[in-house]
């Protein structure tokens, strides 16, 4: 509807592709390499190359396999494979998994095959997806919102996971303790926000940016 009514020459606050373009996980595969996002990032857009990359990604280490929509950590898992010293080049489909996943930080245990099965329905639909990225450990210690009014960077909410030992959600839901703090508390993330921002617009499609929106981060390796 919205895009007829542009099409139409109705102005909006923002094109409904770009709204599409900035909401949607593929935006972090989009952005890789770049200073706000690493390069061990993918996205899966069918089963058959989940099923083939996946295994090979999950070698690197714990991963988070993230559906493309969904809301308070829905859809989110963090992915450890159990006795992952056993294992060398590829993951076989037997290995079991430990699953927790962000929307309550609940865990469970699945067979590498049962898992891959069960993220079909992830894949599912227009917008179907799955994102797959490394965990960060240091997400105990905090996500970091930046809420930007277009391109000005007018809060930081630093929210932190719950202390229970599988908690890593940081989500009011799960658990989590959120801090507002004035951008100056945080000049060296605010200068790199900025700094990215044309890159940002060109990767996601050059609309215009949105006037609300954020962009979250995690602390990275080196302290």
């Amino acid at each position: 509807m919205l895009r007829e009514l542009v099409n139409n020459g109705v102005e909006g606050l923002l094109h409904p592709d770009a709204m599409i373009a900035y909401g949607a996980k593929n935006s972090v595969e989009k952005l890789k390499g770049s200073a706000i996002v690493p390069d061990d990032v993918y996205t899966y857009y069918d089963f058959e190359t989940l099923k083939e990359k996946f295994p090979k990604s999950l070698c690197k280490g714990i991963r988070v396999i993230k559906q493309n929509r969904g809301s308070t950590g829905e859809g989110i898992w963090r992915v450890e494979v159990v006795d992952a010293d056993k294992y060398k080049n590829e993951i076989p489909f037997d290995a079991m998994l430990k699953l927790t996943e962000a929307r309550d930080n609940h865990v469970e245990e699945k067979t590498l095959q049962e898992f891959l099965e069960f993220c079909i329905k992830y894949l599912e639909g227009d917008n179907g997806m799955l994102l797959d990225m490394p965990f960060l450990e240091r997400i105990k210690e905090g996500e970091i919102r930046v809420l930007m009014l277009r391109d000005s960077v007018v809060n930081i909410v630093h929210k932190k996971p719950a202390e229970s030992a599988d908690a890593f959600s940081a989500t009011l839901f799960s658990g989590a303790k959120y801090r507002y703090d004035k951008p100056e508390q945080w000049p060296a993330l605010v200068d790199i926000v900025k700094g990215s921002l044309r890159t940002i617009q060109s990767r996601l499609g050059n609309y215009d940016l949105p006037l609300i929106w954020t962009a979250d981060f995690m602390l990275d390796t080196d302290e």
